[in-house]
């Protein structure tokens, strides 16, 4: 009897110790994917950074003074490129055509809007882009002309839908 079940514990301890073993290493690779994940998401740093900057406009041939328009700068202080879709600004809609815009870390590209110059003095102004992981960004925000200079206040970038 003794032999019975010791032959029993025999066969059955093996396949015991090796489904737990499958059972945790299941688990300790399900936990290793959401830590990858983590830290990917944590290198995804998407900022974008908006001032009002005067865009000097030059003729080629000179036979014309340079024309010095205000605008708003665009610049992705993130830390990865992103694709700049469109931008809605005063309430219409400017496609951009997946325009891409470096970081600056790797590369001073920027993106500029030009301000109105007809007496407005408020304007708003949304900017939708996406980013290497196909995530849908949006900062939203305005310009109001004081005292000759325009003024930018924007919110951080968040996730749209």
């Amino acid at each position: 009897m003794i032999d019975q079940i010791e032959n029993i514990l025999l066969e059955v301890l093996p396949i015991l110790i090796s489904s737990i073993a499958l059972i945790s290493s299941a688990l300790i690779s399900k936990k290793q994917i959401l830590i990858s994940q983590t830290q990917v998401n944590f290198q995804n740093k998407v900022e974008l950074y908006l001032l009002s900057q005067p865009i000097t406009l030059k003729n080629a041939n000179g036979t014309t003074p340079d024309i010095v328009k205000p605008a708003i700068y665009i610049r992705n202080v993130g830390t990865n490129v992103i694709y700049l879709e469109k931008y809605i600004f005063n309430g219409k809609e400017y496609p951009l055509g997946e325009e891409v815009l470096p970081p600056v870390s790797a590369y001073d590209g920027f993106r500029y809007i030009y301000l109105p110059t007809d007496g407005t003095n408020h304007v708003s102004l949304k900017v939708l882009f996406h980013d290497w992981q196909n995530q849908k960004w949006q900062t939203e925000g305005y310009a109001d002309l004081r005292n000759g200079i325009w003024e930018i206040t924007y919110s951080p970038c968040k996730k749209s839908k």
